[in-house]
């Protein structure tokens, strides 16, 4: 939802307000290299500081920013126009309300993530980052210290059971907030479930991409093969065949991904195939939808 709301408010903000002046995102819309590079291609400006941009309007990102960015931004003269998507907006609600009763918040999350600087840039002197459990436990007892936990959205929900364990162990007076998104949280579930049916996962998504890292990541533990693409190009033919030991593949994608990319890369599985294959489509809720197609 957040992904497809920041797409549409930059589509929308291209094709409308163009002739007012110059439009740049600030940072990647979204953490998709196929999307980031259609606005590229449309005259759209891309800029990772405020200080890159002189004149127009400035679109932030699906992963937020900090406060301070945006004043910069508006003492500077530009319209800024707001795509952060409201999870990440949740998360800045939550901290808010957390350091109003007296927490200082511990945010487990990757530093140098778009997201994670917005975050901090809340609230520089009441929260700490923590990019993994080594870093989680090195921090101080704080005794006397109110605490309050959050994560960064596109994190492992089960990587964040063992955090929250982890965290409760060494401070259990700490108040614990599940900030993880829940399009990354039904990915998971989704690849969990398809894991153990198939020999092969292909994860569509960017380099970029926090979120379809983690997939692949998740799948090759749990497939045995999991492998992030950019798009249907990155296939490769030897990967398939009676020798290979594959015969299902599962496709999944991260939350940045547009469904053209995903609809691509199962039409190269079908041409790629040496008889007829059939398509099991899970989705969400619903009972799995089989649909036959004939390979070429």
């Amino acid at each position: 939802m957040g992904v497809e709301r920041a797409i549409k408010i930059a589509d929308e903000t291209a094709e409308t307000r163009s002739n007012d002046g110059a439009v740049t995102i600030l940072n990647e819309i979204v953490h998709n290299e196929a999307v980031v590079e259609g606005f590229r291609e449309r005259g759209v400006g891309q800029a990772t500081a405020v200080s890159e941009v002189d004149s127009g309007l400035l679109i932030i990102s699906a992963h937020g920013i900090s406060p301070g960015v945006v004043e910069a931004a508006e003492s500077k003269g530009l319209e800024v126009i707001d795509a952060t998507c409201p999870l990440v907006t949740r998360i800045y609600r939550i901290i808010k309300r957390a350091i109003g009763k007296g927490l200082h918040v511990i945010h487990y999350g990757d530093p140098h993530h778009d997201e994670t600087a917005g975050i901090v840039g809340h609230a520089p002197d009441k929260i700490t980052v923590a990019a993994n459990n080594e870093e989680l436990l090195a921090l101080p007892d704080w005794p006397d210290r109110k605490l309050g936990l959050t994560v960064q959205t596109t994190a492992h929900a089960q990587q964040f059971e063992e955090v929250e364990q982890l965290a409760q162990s060494k401070w259990p007076h700490i108040e614990v907030f599940n900030t993880i998104c829940n399009a990354t949280t039904q990915r998971q579930d989704a690849i969990m479930e398809m894991a153990p049916i198939v020999d092969m996962i292909l994860v569509v998504g960017s380099q970029t991409s926090a979120n379809s890292k983690r997939l692949a990541s998740i799948s090759d533990d749990l497939c045995g093969t999991g492998v992030l693409i950019e798009s249907a190009a990155d296939i490769k033919p030897e990967w398939f065949g009676a020798n290979t030991g594959v015969a299902n593949v599962g496709v999944s994608a991260g939350a940045s991904t547009p469904q053209f990319l995903v609809d691509d890369v199962v039409s190269r599985l079908v041409e790629l195939a040496d008889k007829p294959i059939d398509i099991v489509r899970l989705k969400d809720t619903e009972r799995p939808k089989r649909v036959k197609a004939k390979a070429n």
